[in-house]
Order: structure tokens, then sequence, then C-alpha cells
């Protein structure tokens, strides 16, 4: 997704839960038609490749496991959630956008609850994007610790 610098600071807006308006799930009918192009996409993918990123960014995510504020990674292929250690959220957010990479947030989710990043990238990401984003969130982790 991509939006002005006017917008981005409400996306990451501290007292703003941006899901629920940027969801796939908002049932807008742009994003309907956008899940459409997508499925029509699927279908022309090369699995194989597909895969063998998602198992690297499972392992670039697991590494990070204990890492600084991280107190828990779960996830599988291209989606993973970082639970940070309460407090951290926003300052990890902050170290992580200084190096060129948004994540999206959760908070409260959980009992008790809990806080982190969502860590979806796109399902086009190269080895050398899957590299810069784990690179950044690696970076951001140990400057907050």
């Amino acid at each position: 997704m991509l939006v002005s610098p006017e917008l981005a600071r409400w996306v990451r807006h501290e007292d703003c839960d941006p899901l629920p308006a940027m969801g796939t799930m908002a049932t807008h009918p742009l994003m309907a038609a956008a899940c459409l192009g997508v499925l029509d996409e699927l279908e022309e993918m090369d699995f194989a490749a597909f895969a063998a990123r998602g198992e690297r960014l499972g392992e670039a995510m697991t590494s990070l496991k204990g890492a600084g504020p991280v107190q828990d990674i779960h996830g599988r292929g291209f989606l993973y959630g970082v639970e940070v250690a309460p407090g951290k959220l926003w300052s990890v957010m902050k170290a992580v956008e200084d190096r060129g990479v948004f994540f999206y947030p959760f908070t409260g989710a959980g009992e008790p609850e809990s806080e982190g990043l969502v860590v979806a990238p796109p399902l086009t990401s190269t080895d050398e994007d899957i590299e810069f984003l784990s690179t950044a969130l690696s970076g951001a982790l140990d400057a907050v610790s």
C-alpha cells in the first residue's frame, strides 16, 4: 500500500487502530476487485519459488525470537506476528521505519494483552526484499533493546 506522507502519520499513530479500515475484510468493492486480481495472479505464480521464499522469511523471523524486546513469534509462509514487550511497540515501529520498512502494529490481542508487529510482505517479494526487511527489523530490535 502506498500513501502520502501526510496520511502515513495516521496509519502508524499511537492512538489509531488502522486495521479495521485497511484490512482485507473491510468489505469495500475496490478491495473485492483487487482480491479477484490477486487470485488471477496467484494462478500464474511459481509456487516452488514462492514456498522457498516463504521458508526463508520464516527462518529470518524465527531467528529473531528472544532478540531485544521480542517475546514471541508466530506465523507461516508470508504472514508472521512478532510480539514485543509491553510498551516497546511504538519505539520498535519508529526504529524500523527509520530503516525504510513499515509493519502493521497490533495491540490488545490475547490474554494477557499483547502488542507487536504484523510481518506480511507482498507475495511478489524477492529474496533481496526478504533480506532487506529482516535486516531492518533485526537492526530496529537491537536499537530498542
